[in-house]
Parts: C-alpha cells; sequence; structure tokens
C-alpha cells in the first residue's frame, strides 16, 4: 500500500455544526454532572470531545479530577443519547462535496484509509454509518481517548499496523482536516498535512499554519488524490 489517509470528520467529510452531537453533549453533561451544562463560549473547532467536555465542566468551578473520575461515563451516555438521537435516519446530506469520490479515488490507488477525529468513537461510528461514509473508514483514532489531538496519531498508526498489517510511518501519513488544530496534530506527529477550506478555517487562514497544502475543498477528486500521492511519495514494500 502507499500510504494512510486519515480524515477528520466534522468540516472535513461531513458539514460542521451537528445540532444533534450538540444536545447530546449537553445532556449527557447535566445528566452525569448535575449541572446546568452549555457548551456557549467553549470552542469546538478541532477540539476533542474529552477538551470540550473538560473546558465545559472547569467552568462550574469542579476540580479537573472530579471531571475525569465521571468523564468515560458522560462520554459513553453522550454516544448513546446521540444513536438514539440519528437511529433510522439519513444523513447523506451532511457529506460534503466530493468526499465519497475522493475516497474511493485513495482506495482504488492503494491508500489505507481512517479517521482522526475529535468525536468521541460512540459518535464518530453513529456518523459515519448514517452518512454512508463507514464502508471507507474501517479504522480510526478517536477524541474520548486522549487529552491532545497530537496524541491521536500515534493512536491512529497503531489503528491502522492491526487492521491492514503495517507499520505505516508517520511520513508515510497524511492527515486531512479543516482546522489549524489538525495541521498542529500532524507537526507533532510527524506526519503530513492536507487542510481543507471546508469548515470555518479559509484558505489564507489555513495555509498562514503552513500545512503542507491546502486546497479551497474536495469538490476535485482527481486533484485531491494527486495531492495525497504527491505528499506521500513512495510506495511502502511490504
Amino acid at each position: 500500500m502507499r500510504g494512510l489517509v486519515l480524515f477528520d470528520i466534522d468540516g472535513t467529510l461531513l458539514r460542521p455544526g451537528d445540532r444533534d452531537h450538540h444536545a447530546a453533549f449537553v445532556y449527557a453533561m447535566e445528566h452525569v454532572y448535575g449541572l446546568p451544562a452549555t457548551l456557549e463560549g467553549v470552542p469546538l473547532a478541532g477540539m476533542l470531545d474529552s477538551q470540550i467536555a473538560r473546558l465545559a465542566l472547569s467552568r462550574h468551578g469542579l476540580p479537573e479530577a472530579e471531571i475525569d473520575a465521571q468523564l468515560a461515563e458522560m462520554i459513553a451516555i453522550m454516544g448513546e443519547h446521540y444513536a438514539a438521537a440519528v437511529a433510522r435516519l439519513s444523513r447523506l446530506e451532511r457529506v460534503l462535496p466530493g468526499v465519497a469520490e475522493v475516497a474511493a479515488g485513495l482506495r482504488d490507488a492503494h491508500f489505507a484509509l481512517g479517521v482522526l477525529t475529535g468525536n468521541a468513537e460512540a459518535v464518530a461510528r453513529v456518523k459515519l454509518e448514517a452518512s454512508d461514509l463507514d464502508r471507507f473508514f474501517p479504522i480510526g483514532a478517536y477524541g474520548d481517548t486522549a487529552r491532545e489531538r497530537g496524541h491521536l496519531v500515534e493512536a491512529g498508526l497503531a489503528a491502522a499496523a492491526r487492521h491492514f498489517g503495517i507499520a505505516f510511518r508517520p511520513d508515510q501519513t497524511v492527515l486531512v482536516g479543516d482546522t489549524p488544530r489538525d495541521v498542529e496534530a500532524a507537526r507533532l506527529g510527524g506526519t503530513r498535512v492536507l487542510a481543507v477550506a471546508t469548515g470555518r478555517y479559509g484558505v489564507d487562514e489555513l495555509a498562514d499554519h503552513a500545512p503542507d497544502a491546502v486546497l479551497p475543498n474536495l469538490g476535485d477528486p482527481p486533484r485531491v488524490v494527486s495531492v495525497i500521492e504527491e505528499l506521500v511519495g513512495v510506495e511502502i514494500q511490504y
């Protein structure tokens, strides 16, 4: 295989602003911690679900140890609530232009695919299934397994090694994301990074953070595949 490509979900594969995810988040925090929780004022773009929860709850004066003691329970309830909200619903309308064609093109070009997302795993899997994208992304690194986004790169490489049987190096890996935090995660993890202006940041804003490549969107699949091929360069021998 020629390399590993890990995609962010919200703002990269799917349109940002999932109200059901937001509602499930608030419900779970209130249910577990007994507080009138809100995400208002919490920076969401590129953040891990675990980070978002810690920020939202710390504003109520909860110590970090108390937050962490119940965080796994809160994440689990959020996932259950989200799954129930979108059960039997199609979310195809949330798939951004070119995404399925890019994924199919990369797969045909012998790239291994996965996701690297701030979403908790239970939420991410439901989002991919409801949008018919799970067929492209068998593995992932998720926002309930790390404290910082950069830590997810190692988790993504490990998941790929288990599933595909190939130990991809970081320099044989490309992150595709829509925020400066995706670029930062790639730098911390030693991977290549393609930034796409399909979320809350424009091309110029993303370019200021010096990704390896930046595109306005994924709407030109042959071009996207070509850019990723250029970033990886050398075919893996195995």
